[in-house]
């Protein structure tokens, strides 16, 4: 039985509480998004009129950049922080229409705190990269973010006597390259309380040992939960990458095919496309056999999905709030498109009274690989 949802709005300096009740009342669209491989954004829309309490507020410098903004719902007496970030951007639309004036404030999750400032320069002498992203991470734990770093699959270490490794640009920056080169992901979770988040580097485990979430179900009459879905095969999204090696007595050329991440996915295709592109990647096995190990693993990850899917609930019927960076199966789409799916965007749409997610699904593999799934 669905019970409602409830929205808390927290603001602040540096910590954040609940907001007066003049904000909340003045409150038209709260609209957050989480997308796998971008900061975590979000905009709250607001009417007022010119002598309004909200307008004295913002003239106070309340809504200025750099404000931390707090997000949670509850739903069927279960909260989710959506959101913990920072307003960046401002926009007044005056209205000549009393009370009509709109006002809307746009920000990002914390990592934007960690983009302000250029460290270039740093050095990280004999320390593997997980720890130097510990080392980076760990000046933010007085905002509540917990780092949690996973060393990559392949070590790497340089030698002190021949070179530092020093970093270049800001705290996100850095982290976010040394990611992207390893085959590892960085991304801010907000939660599980407001005021706290975990900041994950590592490999993207949730792709392989994700929770899954209640199936999205379409066509079932009563029993459906979503309001729209689509698919979408790209053939041309399908690539082979090669990792060449060299043989050491003929020296011949030898490239090894990278396999495909699916069969390391907790089977969520069937059957895997046709190959479209094949595409050798650099540094070769020997012009650096670690640089290109770990640039096979890094495409492994990073190669896009051919089968997408997008579509929008409303979470008061489906029951749960829809996360991004986790797994969920699909059923009355037909047996081609049916199955497990890696989510890899949620935005949420929460106006009065109504609560929805638009959402993005991919895999790399057709057909359903299961024959049941959980409701």
């Amino acid at each position: 039985m669905n019970r409602g949802f409830y929205l808390t709005l927290m603001m602040g300096s540096f910590n954040a509480s609940p907001v007066p009740r003049a904000v909340i009342d003045a409150l038209t669209d709260v609209q957050v998004t989480s997308t796998v491989g971008s900061q975590g954004g979000f905009q709250l829309k607001f009417t007022m009129g010119k002598n309004s309490e909200l307008a004295r507020m913002h003239a106070s410098g309340f809504f200025d950049p750099r404000q931390r903004v707090i997000i949670a719902v509850t739903v069927n007496g279960s909260t989710e922080v959506l959101m913990d970030g920072v307003i960046t951007k401002q926009d007044w639309t005056p209205s000549n229409a009393a009370g009509k004036t709109t006002f809307s404030v746009t920000g990002l999750d914390l990592t934007a705190l960690m983009d302000f400032i250029d460290f270039t320069g740093i050095p990280y002498p004999a320390l593997p990269e997980f720890v130097i992203v510990e080392a980076i991470l760990a000046k933010y734990l007085v905002l509540g973010i917990v780092p949690v770093a996973l060393p990559a699959s392949i070590p790497k270490f340089e030698n002190p006597l021949e070179r530092f490794i020093k970093q270049e640009g800001s705290d996100y920056a850095y982290v976010t390259t040394l990611a992207s080169s390893t085959g590892a992901v960085f991304y801010l979770d907000p939660g599980p309380t407001p005021g706290k988040s975990m900041a994950y580097w590592g490999p993207d485990l949730t792709k392989m040992f994700g929770g899954m979430q209640p199936a999205l179900s379409i066509n079932f009459d009563a029993t459906s939960n979503v309001d729209s879905l689509n698919f979408s095969f790209d053939g041309t999204l399908s690539t082979q990458y090669l990792v060449t090696i060299i043989e050491p007595n003929t020296k011949v050329p030898i490239p090894i095919p990278v396999p495909n991440l699916d069969i390391l996915k907790s089977g969520m295709g069937a059957h895997i496309p046709p190959i479209f592109k094949v595409r050798q990647l650099r540094p070769t096995a020997s012009e650096n056999p670690v640089g290109a190990a770990l640039a096979g693993l890094a495409k492994m990850f990073e190669a896009p999905d051919a089968i997408t899917a997008s579509g929008q609930l409303d979470v008061l019927r489906y029951g749960h709030v829809f996360k991004a960076r986790q797994l969920a199966a699909v059923r009355g789409g037909g047996s081609y498109f049916d199955g497990k799916y890696y989510v890899k965007s949620v935005t949420h749409n929460i106006k009065r009274g109504e609560y929805k997610q638009s959402f993005t699904l991919a895999r790399g593999g057709i057909g359903s690989s299961v024959t049941t799934v959980s409701v």
